[in-house]
């Protein structure tokens, strides 16, 4: 067969792509082929000398299905590759092909590039240079850091925040100053990790974890630091170089990376219900325990942040090494535990207290309803405030200025023309 001549499997396996709404070029089937993500297809034998023919797997189709929705023209497949793992670590929804898992080589190469050209790591570098200059390296380091979290997000805004703004859109919002104030707080957490505490000092760092982990028992941290701080052991409370998120990712087996990607999936999953609450989803019992332990476990942020970082291929890299810190894998096995423990007593989060049959379409009903409210009642809110500003401006004058209200016609550029 000619080269560049689609086989009548890849023809078939095209159309099959079409169907699902994907297009998909016979030279991406063929490029795929060459980078050993897409299987080859099998020959079935006619007999009788009358050669043989290509068939068409249904994996090839779930696998061309998976890079399909995620290659982009112009984009380095490696991309691609990361969203494939994480699509793959997740169940599939009705009617959908399960993801098979892709080639662990490709995906440990993808990710380990990933993080070395991620701004993440070029901090953690700058970082350890700073360590090993003076005050120079030190300036530049604090300079560009200030500039590479200046253009990040700072993260969502507390829930509680978040529904009394939606309850209330006339209600103030400070989260302009919490965002500046987790930013400074990431730029010493990465020099403390990084440089030892002593770089950040005891009061600074204590305030540093305050606002990045809301919630822990910051009197108990406060105690722990100023004792390290007497006895002359703080600048081991953190061990300089103990951020190294490429070397997690470069260290971690196939088996390790799969734990971590469980994990990120199940805080996705529980920082989703957590920040849901800021969009008026219904209150229950279960949810309500399930926030506390959220907030009480002081990683609150992390969970939030683990929704937007596995939609991202280069979201997905960072929340991976997170994941592998025994740490938040251990936050992500309670949690859960917790979970497992909700699902035995027969009752889902999502039921509405007292609703004994249909808990989670009722729940969503509610949930719909009270949203439905709240977007009448701003409606209402604007309608009253445009007929009070006709009122005042009844007499031709902008209530504002005084002046004179302009009442020229406006002119199309055609008619302008004519």
């Amino acid at each position: 067969m000619a080269r560049g001549e689609p086989s009548p499997a890849d023809m078939e396996l095209i159309g099959r792509l079409a169907a699902l709404g994907i297009t998909v070029s016979a030279a991406q089937l063929e490029r795929w082929r060459g980078l050993g993500l897409l299987p080859g297809h099998a020959r079935a034998w006619l007999g009788r000398g009358r050669g043989s023919v290509s068939v068409l797997a249904e994996e090839t189709v779930a696998v061309a299905a998976v890079l399909g929705r995620h290659a982009r023209s112009g984009r380095d497949v490696r991309w691609a590759v990361i969203a494939w793992y994480a699509e793959a670590g997740r169940p599939a929804l009705p009617g959908e092909l399960a993801v098979p898992e892709p080639p662990w080589q490709a995906v440990r190469e993808a990710l380990v590039w990933a993080m070395r050209r991620s701004t993440a790591q070029r901090l953690v570098e700058a970082a350890r240079t700073a360590a090993r200059g003076g005050e120079e390296e030190q300036d530049a380091f604090y300079t560009e850091a200030g500039r590479v979290m200046g253009r990040g997000h700072g993260g969502p805004a507390h829930p509680e925040v978040m529904r009394r703004v939606l309850e209330d859109p006339g209600a103030e919002l400070d989260h302009q100053g919490e965002d500046r104030r987790r930013r400074r707080g990431a730029v010493r957490m990465v020099a403390a990790a990084t440089m030892g505490a002593g770089e950040v000092g005891g009061e600074v760092l204590v305030d540093t974890l305050a606002t990045l982990m809301p919630g822990l028992d910051s009197a108990g941290v406060a105690a722990s630091v100023r004792q390290a701080e007497e006895s002359g052991e703080f600048n081991g409370w953190l061990r300089a170089g103990a951020v190294d998120p490429l070397s997690l990712l470069e260290a971690a087996s196939a088996q390790e990376m799969a734990a971590a990607r469980h994990a990120a999936v199940v805080l996705a999953g529980i920082g989703g219900l957590y920040l849901m609450h800021g969009l008026g989803m219904p209150e229950n019992p279960a949810l309500a325990r399930l926030r506390a332990l959220v907030e009480e476990s002081g990683l609150s942020l992390i969970a939030a942040q683990m929704v937007p970082m596995l939609i991202n291929p280069s979201g997905v890299v960072h929340a991976l090494s997170m994941c592998l810190a025994p740490e938040i894998a251990a936050l992500a096995a309670w949690l859960e535990s917790v979970l497992t423990e909700q699902a035995d007593t027969g009752e889902g989060l999502l039921r509405l207290p007292g609703a004994d049959q249909d808990g989670p379409q009722a729940f969503m009903q509610a949930w719909i309803g009270h949203l439905h409210q709240l977007t009448d009642r701003a409606r209402a809110r604007r309608a009253g405030a445009a007929e009070k500003a006709g009122a005042e401006d009844v007499d031709g004058a902008r209530p504002s200025t005084g002046a004179p209200a302009d009442t020229r016609p406006t002119w199309s550029s055609t008619e302008q023309g004519q």
